[in-house]
């Protein structure tokens, strides 16, 4: 565990003058970022005998109380002041110490259960008459346990927008805070009054992740779907992510074998096929980021009747018809719904990559046709709307009207899109919906901004290769929640209306959920450029998108090695690109070169392109310039004007 500074050090307060005279009145602290732990309390022997403080807690100042902590046991949210017995000259803690009114019989028998998973303020009120003299405010971290030190990233990201780096680091950050202790989740059913978070969660290694700081605090499949590449690019905490598989793996039904929509203590099994499938796109990402074929090979018998359970509601025409509804909030998530399809789409291509990996290439060959009858039903199946120039949510009924921002964003990131031209138009349409304070998600509600598909839509973009209106989409949405007057100024938010108010039951919105931190994998996938291959198999490739920016730089941990990439971009084309990496690990670069005219590209000084192949099989497709056969080692690629072949004038 870790001690964070003195709440005293935060924006105009010095604990030492902290004084508490009467009934009701109160200081409040803000730790000027998001933490979550166990407090500790200093008093004064000034400080009158026979007193009680309460405490409050919030994520947002929207929801600062001296009479109530923001929502989060998932059941009433009816969280009073949890009271404490003041000792002139001594300590509260709240991880020792028994509250004495206030909170549940749970928590009353268990000190522990009063860990608060996350918030910026904490709000102490003297409950009593007397006087209350504070003289230090602390919180033992909590989150990310098995990590020695919460700075020390074994990953990095830096480029020249200064925005872009804050939001990187502010979605590793969200994701570090839902790495949980496997006990301290949060007991479902939840008590009437007051919160228990110390409920077992994981069953396999220390740690999970699971949604988010505050709440739920449980493996949740679909979250996994952007947290797990926000945790490997930045964290490389894949051990924490194998945990939280298992655990799903644990609670699978052993007769249908159907994958939970929630993992313990809530324990929903069996009613989302979408979070169904998540599970199994995590599982193949595990294995192909972190190598551990020994581990795939132990759950494949079970991720093999998980799919065939998946398998056997497509329709005689390859679409995925989903009977068990339960999605992120979506409504209308039943029957061969457009994010559902995509969802399967990706599954079906990471299982075939999982398949060839573990030598088992009858089922790829299988999975990856089935992939590919999807693709084709869906082209033809009468989901395109040329008119709105997105698809539709159902080719008819109530659906057809809808054009969700969820299945359309995976349409492109997921590959259901082949045509460069249909793609800008998905992206230009979904764009065009922007509001000042993010993208709409109208599957959810009419005024709602939600980054979890907003993290599905960023990937879009850089996939329809509009790399700008990535970039815009990042600064636009996830600068407002780094930057908003009531936010943490450190983590990202589980969903929001375009007023920015909370579009999750008030208070009990999560503001540090890490399914809305998109933009940090996406910045080092695509802006940076260093990336897992596409088809869920080995190894990594190095292709930039500048998206108008002009250097950038960072390094991925992979389970090859460390990867480190920094390029410039110049005036006239020009561009230089530096690679490192250990042999085989990055197995195809790509640098940019417009339509390729005059342009000639070397790799460490000798020509590999210059409208023509010369060297490491160099192609030329959709703008860049691939090559193939990296040896290991730091190489620098150039891109400059020249005449002709054979770079005459670089």
């Amino acid at each position: 565990m870790s001690t964070y500074p003195r709440a005293g050090h935060g924006p105009g307060r010095d604990v030492t003058h902290a004084v508490l005279s009467g009934q009701g009145a109160s200081v409040t602290f803000d730790f000027g970022q998001e933490t979550g732990g166990f407090v500790t309390l200093r008093f004064s022997s000034a400080t009158d005998a026979g007193q009680t403080v309460g405490l409050t807690y919030s994520e947002l100042s929207t929801y600062v109380s001296a009479t109530s902590s923001d929502g989060s046991n998932g059941g009433s949210n009816v969280e009073p002041p949890v009271q404490y017995a003041v000792t002139p000259g001594g300590a509260v803690s709240t991880r020792r110490d028994t509250p004495v009114a206030g909170t549940s019989d749970a928590a009353a028998a268990d000190p522990a259960s009063q860990l608060r998973g996350g918030f910026r303020y904490l709000t102490v009120t003297n409950q009593t008459t007397g006087t209350v003299r504070l003289t230090d405010v602390t919180v033992t971290v909590t989150f990310a346990p098995n990590a020695a030190d919460l700075r020390a990233y074994p990953n990095y990201f830096h480029c020249d927008d200064d925005l872009l780096n804050r939001v990187w680091y502010a979605g590793a950050y969200t994701v570090q805070t839902n790495i949980i202790a496997r006990d301290q989740g949060r007991v479902w059913g939840p008590p009437d009054v007051g919160w228990n978070n110390s409920a077992l969660v994981g069953e396999s290694g220390p740690t999970v992740l699971v949604d988010g700081a505050k709440r739920d605090r449980t493996v949740w499949p679909g979250d996994l779907g952007i947290s797990v590449l926000t945790d490997y690019v930045s964290l490389g905490d894949l051990d924490t992510v194998r945990g939280s598989l298992e655990t799903l793996y644990h609670h699978q039904d052993p007769a249908t074998g159907a994958l939970p929509y929630a993992g313990p203590a809530v324990d929903f099994i069996g009613n989302s096929d979408a979070y169904h499938l998540w599970t199994l796109i995590g599982t193949a990402a595990y294995v192909q980021l972190s190598g551990d074929t020994a581990w795939a090979r132990s759950v494949y018998a079970a991720y093999r009747k998980a799919l065939a359970f998946s398998l056997a509601k497509l329709d005689t025409d390859g679409l995925l018809d989903v009977t068990a509804a339960a999605d992120w909030a979506r409504t209308d998530a039943d029957g061969k719904n457009l994010e559902a399809n995509a969802i399967m789409h990706r599954a079906l291509i990471t299982a075939a990559g999982l398949a060839r990996t573990l030598r088992d290439t009858t089922s790829a060959a299988d999975w990856a046709h089935r992939a590919a009858v999807l693709k084709s039903a869906v082209e033809s199946g009468g989901y395109w709307d040329a008119s709105a120039g997105l698809y539709r949510d159902k080719p008819t009924g109530p659906g057809a009207s809808l054009h969700p921002q969820d299945g359309n964003a995976l349409a492109l990131w997921f590959g259901l899109v082949d045509s460069t031209d249909r793609a800008a138009t998905i992206s230009a349409a979904l764009a065009g919906r922007w509001t000042p304070v993010g993208a709409l998600t109208p599957e959810k509600s009419a005024a709602s901004v939600h980054p979890f598909p907003g993290s599905m839509e960023v990937h879009a973009h850089f996939a329809a290769g509009r790399d700008a209106t990535a970039l815009d989409l990042i600064r636009r949405e996830w600068g407002y929640m780094l930057d908003a007057e009531q936010g943490t100024a450190s983590t990202f938010w589980e969903g929001y209306r375009t007023d920015g108010t909370s579009d999750y039951g008030g208070s009990y919105m999560s503001a540090a959920h890490g399914w809305s931190t998109g933009p940090t994998s996406a910045l080092t996938y695509r802006l940076l450029g260093i990336a897992p291959a596409d088809d869920g198999g080995p190894g990594h490739t190095v292709v930039p998108h500048p998206g108008g920016q002009r250097y950038a730089e960072g390094q991925l941990t992979t389970a090859d090695g460390v990867i480190a990439a920094s390029w410039q971009r110049g005036h006239d084309g020009a561009f230089d690109l530096t690679v490192s990496a250990p042999h085989g690990a990055v197995i195809e670069v790509g640098v940019p070169v417009g339509d390729g005219k005059g342009q000639v590209v070397r790799l460490d000084g000798t020509t590999v392109w210059d409208g023509a192949p010369r060297a490491h099989h160099a192609r030329h497709a959709d703008g860049y310039v691939y090559v193939t056969g990296l040896p290991g080692g730091s190489h620098r690629f150039t891109v400059r004007k020249g005449r002709g072949r054979a770079g005459k004038r670089g």
